[in-house]
């Protein structure tokens, strides 16, 4: 016998609202429930989206279909606004969810799922109709499975082959009807846990490990959000950690890049997000160039023509390439 409807289910749809006032209320549940967001949708004339949203025990689970979209995380460093702080697992049915987080870009291709950190920045861009699962989990329940869910953020991982299958079949039979579960729904939420574990293949690090880790992620949300200042320097963030130059770049290097190399591509990010900006109009190229942290837009220039392939001003113009 199925556990009754929780008085926590609730569901939305923009069907019978006007545009404008639909936009507004999704915007509006995004960010008391997930986080702080911009949405863009793609085709301004067709705003068609609904949600669902479920109890289990101390997570919430979200279905969700929308749009052609992008959406941004605008909330500040280390803020979730007004929705409770939280690791997001994103899973996708349908749709690819092109995401920006962290420094990395990458694809969440349907039958993936990817751990995000709803305090950080992180953008999605959905190029087509999309179905997503967003199953929202306080770090404090979900370091009971994954004692350093840091570790794992921003990597996408398949929900139907090997240890993620079993995973990938719970979250299916949640979707197709949690009502009908037969076990209560924290229980439900202890299973998701274990299986969280098994698919993303965790073992307990050293503590040695485990603290190198978390100096990394450190000095990379240092640089996330303090990109626009120019005197921001590899040696400025160590000594706010307590660790020397050489120990900074021996931690990043572990995880395959450098400070300059993050710090350049979390600059030109923020700068092609700005020369995308109708807002940013009346601003120059070197204008955006020194909001981004750069001290000289000839430097600035080239640097973004090496990442993208074109000048800031053709990139302004609408010829940036489509990926």
């Amino acid at each position: 016998m199925g556990e009754p409807r929780s008085a926590e289910d609730t569901s939305w749809s923009s069907a019978g609202l006007a545009r404008p006032e639909a936009l507004n209320q999704w915007r509006d549940w995004a960010a008391s429930t997930i986080a702080p967001i911009e949405v863009t949708v793609f085709d301004a004339d067709a705003f068609a989206a609904r949600w669902a949203s479920h109890g289990l025990g101390q997570l919430r689970m979200l279905h969700l279909h929308a749009p052609a979209q992008r959406v941004t995380h605008t909330g500040a460093e280390g803020s979730s606004g007004r929705a409770a702080p939280s690791i997001q697992l994103v899973y996708s049915r349908h749709g690819v969810l092109k995401t920006r987080m962290g420094g990395k870009r990458f694809n969440v291709m349907p039958g993936q799922f990817v751990l995000l950190d709803n305090t950080q920045f992180y953008e999605m861009e959905m190029e087509t109709e999309h179905e997503c699962l967003d199953l929202m989990m306080p770090q404090g329940w979900l370091e009971k499975h994954l004692p350093d869910p840091a570790a794992l953020l921003a990597r996408p991982i398949s929900a139907r082959d090997n240890w993620g299958a079993p995973l990938g079949a719970l979250l299916e039979a949640m979707l197709d009807g949690v009502d009908q579960a037969p076990l209560p729904r924290p229980l439900i939420a202890e299973q998701l846990g274990s299986l969280l574990g098994l698919a993303t293949g965790f073992h307990e690090p050293s503590e040695t490990t485990r603290h190198r880790g978390q100096l990394a992620r450190q000095i990379l949300r240092r640089i996330e959000s303090e990109y626009a200042d120019p005197d921001l320097s590899p040696e400025l963030v160590a000594e706010e950690c307590g660790i020397s130059k050489r120990y900074l770049q021996n931690l990043l290097a572990g995880s395959g890049t450098s400070f300059v190399q993050e710090l350049n591509a979390t600059r030109l990010d923020r700068a092609s997000d700005m020369l995308g900006d109708p807002r940013a109009r009346t601003l120059s190229i070197a204008d955006i160039a020194f909001r981004s942290g750069f001290l000289d837009p000839g430097y600035f220039a080239r640097l973004f023509r090496k990442r993208f392939g074109i000048t800031p001003r053709e990139w302004r113009a609408g010829h940036a390439p489509q990926s």
